[in-house]
């Protein structure tokens, strides 16, 4: 999930890609589903697409969206797998999308569409507005879910990890109508970990903005999104919905938590997962015996929560270790997410 930060490092080598035609679901069946968004502003984009037993039985009844963008070195099926979003899907009801960058061999954007090592484009600023390069085409797979079932529009949310963090703040900053909270998963501040005010990312919102309710995931023993690149997510987020909310950055949203919460690490049967293999940092949990490693989670107000995994690298935590980049000991970043939503958005 290493993170292309410099544009020096694109490959030279020019590889022509070739939309794929429209493979769509006829209809509401149960499953994982794969696909492929055309678009006239970008790419075709892959994506799987999981609709619980729930929701094709019931193909009239509103549900949420959960969109979650992979990192680098990451594809669809890698990610749907690590996060078991399916199963959470299937627990609650929900309709989970899980796009996939474009992955030329031996070549980048702008030298041809997407990225060689599967990141999205976060760092780059044609990469970085509204209605425009891979936000666009991401927003118009959201909007094509939203037209072929019944999703409440309320309660779309978005989430991703390392790269996918990093585009999904994109995303819910120039797409604040659409995207209606965001959990950026060991990620930075929007503008290439730059904007720590939150200025930038409200302008993005333009005549859209509004406050998006944020949960921001960072591991204390992250070896590639340290805890100083996390913190710059939480302030930019503040600074963001304190001016969205009002438009004023008045202290609205408090820069200091409101409460903070520890909780304890649990012990459990040993995974004994050092997390050295299939494309996974090291991580201590599984060699300590840990169920779940400790835990802090602080809110600011009602619309940012910073919640700080203590002994956690980079990687998903709680996920299957079948995918890469996860650490099977929790907490279970699937059912957090999920609850902060639920608890954060409308119905």
């Amino acid at each position: 999930m290493r993170r292309l930060l410099l544009p020096a490092l694109l490959a030279l080598v020019s590889l022509l890609a070739v939309p794929a035609s429209a493979d769509r679901p006829a209809g509401p069946q149960a499953g994982m589903q794969s696909g492929t968004f055309d678009t006239a502003t970008g790419p075709a984009l892959k994506y799987l697409l999981y609709v619980p037993a729930a929701v094709a039985d019931r193909p009239h009844k509103k549900v949420p969206l959960f969109v979650y963008l992979h990192g680098c070195n990451q594809n669809a099926a890698d990610a749907a797998v690590g996060s078991r979003l399916a199963q959470l899907a299937e627990e609650k009801g929900i309709l989970v999308l899980v796009p996939e960058q474009t992955r030329p061999v031996g070549s980048s954007y702008p030298v041809s569409d997407g990225n060689g090592s599967g990141c999205w484009n976060w760092f780059l600023p044609d990469h970085q507005t509204r209605d425009k390069g891979e936000p666009a085409t991401l927003a118009g797979l959201t909007r094509d879910v939203m037209d072929r079932f019944a999703v409440d529009s309320g309660r779309v949310w978005l989430a991703g990890v390392s790269a996918g963090a990093d585009m999904a703040t994109i995303l819910a900053a120039t797409s604040p109508d659409l995207y209606r909270a965001v959990a950026p998963i060991a990620g930075c501040a929007y503008l290439t970990c730059s904007d720590v005010s939150g200025t930038a990312a409200h302008r993005a919102m333009g005549d859209h903005a509004q406050v998006v309710p944020t949960l921001v995931v960072q591991g204390s023993a992250d070896m590639v999104n340290n805890a100083a690149m996390g913190g710059t997510a939480v302030s930019q987020w503040l600074g963001t919905n304190d001016l969205a909310d009002d438009g004023e950055l008045n202290g609205s949203v408090p820069r200091t938590p409101t409460s903070t919460t520890d909780h304890p690490a649990v012990q459990g049967t040993p995974p004994g997962d050092p997390c050295v293999g299939n494309s996974r940092l090291p991580c201590a949990g599984g060699v300590l015996g840990l169920q779940s490693y400790p835990y802090t989670v602080l809110e600011y107000g009602p619309t940012v929560t910073a919640l700080v995994i203590h002994g956690a690298n980079h990687a998903y935590t709680g996920g299957d270790p079948r995918g890469t980049f996860v650490d099977p000991v929790g907490p279970d970043l699937g059912h957090a997410m999920y609850d902060f939503f639920a608890a954060h958005t409308r119905r």
